[in-house]
């Protein structure tokens, strides 16, 4: 796939808490859920961010901040200028009959586009559950209800809907019903129970994988997972069960800034 760089200005920002912000840009972006983008602002550098919506002429990204670069980022207003460049990445395979979707915390933004895209093609039916440590930290929890079968919640407080993790919330929703494929993003360490559940009920799965990236087309190796040199962001971060089982970094491990590798 072709990936354009383009500049362009913020076109809106919705505060989504007080450390999460959706920043919108009207321009087109040929990308697929799973997928992620490049994102330059000026005199900062440059990181990579999944993608939570795309339409004909606009897309965005839902951010966290977490220092120095989403920290100038924040300060930015609507006219601004940012660079863009992608979409990167293996998407999720969109499979069709019965899904269920699991998220937790602020990995959600690429299952809230997963969602739109199955529904547009006419997926069978659409489980989603939403975990988060409160009901503050939780996303979308309006559009998921509008465009999935059945919506669920968890929160480890109990301040809105199943009082606990979403991967409890999985275990109790796959002893109810059969579903046919199962998508997976979130906290590795969540991620990682999730998929020990998934086996149990012999349901094909997806994660998808966050780790370091510098460039996002395979060259600087900062993204490369152990030990068969999975490049991440181009064989990744939609990662299927079978290339997940020869990631030994998965819920163990990954690599900082210098390369190191650090425990999870």
């Amino acid at each position: 796939m072709k990936c354009d760089r383009q500049t362009l200005p913020i076109a809106t920002i919705r505060e989504e808490n007080p450390s999460l912000r959706t920043f919108s840009f009207k321009g087109k972006l040929n990308a697929q859920p799973g997928q992620f983008v490049m994102l330059t602002v000026f005199s900062q550098g440059e990181k990579p961010f999944s993608i939570q919506d795309v339409d004909d002429r606009s897309f965005s990204m839902t951010i966290k901040n977490v220092g120095p670069f989403t920290d100038r980022l924040f300060q930015m207003k609507v006219g601004e200028l940012v660079s863009v460049r992608g979409p990167y990445g293996k998407t999720f395979s969109e499979k069709q009959g019965r899904v269920l979707m699991v998220g937790g915390g602020f990995a959600t933004p690429p299952l809230r586009f997963l969602a739109k895209s199955l529904k547009s093609a006419g997926v069978e039916y659409l489980t989603n559950i939403n975990g988060a440590r409160t009901a503050t930290d939780l996303l979308y929890a309006d559009d998921f209800q509008e465009m999935c079968d059945v919506s669920l919640v968890a929160t480890d407080d109990g301040s809105m809907g199943y009082k606990g993790t979403s991967v409890d919330l999985m275990e109790i929703a796959l002893a109810k019903e059969k579903y046919d494929q199962i998508y997976i993003s979130g906290p590795e360490k969540m991620m990682k129970a999730a998929v020990k559940v998934a086996k149990q009920y012999d349901i094909p799965y997806e994660v998808n994988l966050e780790r370091y990236m510098k460039c996002g087309v395979g060259v600087c190796g900062s993204c490369v997972m152990d030990p068969n040199g999975f490049i991440l962001c181009m064989e990744g971060p939609i990662v299927d069960q079978d290339a997940l089982k020869g990631l030994e970094d998965f819920g163990v491990s990954h690599r900082g800034k210098t390369g190191r590798l650090s425990p999870l």
